[in-house]
């Protein structure tokens, strides 16, 4: 299971790549922007995945486990799962500011295409 996460990341990641080289509408390329960033965060949270792991955090050991077998076994790894969240915030904003900007050069350019706003740059 693990590896078709890693196998879905990559192809996420390749197909926001496409979009941003392929594609000359500037909302379009926002969004290839951010199928990457999800494509990130797939990455992240699979490698914080172990199978038969438990939360790191319990108010009290399941079912067959002590507490002292959690203290030293297998539980998920919640430092990659912090910043999978933390990007995740910081994604929408970058986002964010990203359609912003496309809005305003849409209102001065009057397009949204790349390759327009270039030329017209001088």
């Amino acid at each position: 299971m693990i590896v078709a996460n890693y196998l879905v990341a990559g192809v996420v990641f390749g197909l926001g790549v496409v979009v941003i080289l392929t594609r000359r509408n500037l909302v379009k390329i926002v969004m290839g922007l951010s199928l990457v960033e999800s494509s990130c965060y797939l990455l992240l949270l699979s490698m914080a995945y172990r199978r038969g792991s438990t939360a790191p955090v319990l108010l009290g050991p399941p079912k067959g486990n002590s507490e002292q077998g959690l203290a030293t076994g297998n539980v998920a790894d919640p430092v990659l799962q912090n910043i999978c969240l933390t990007a995740i915030v910081i994604g929408v904003a970058v986002t964010a500011v990203l359609l912003v900007t496309v809005v305003r050069i849409a209102q001065h350019y009057r397009t949204l295409d790349a390759d327009r706003v270039r030329d017209l740059c001088g």
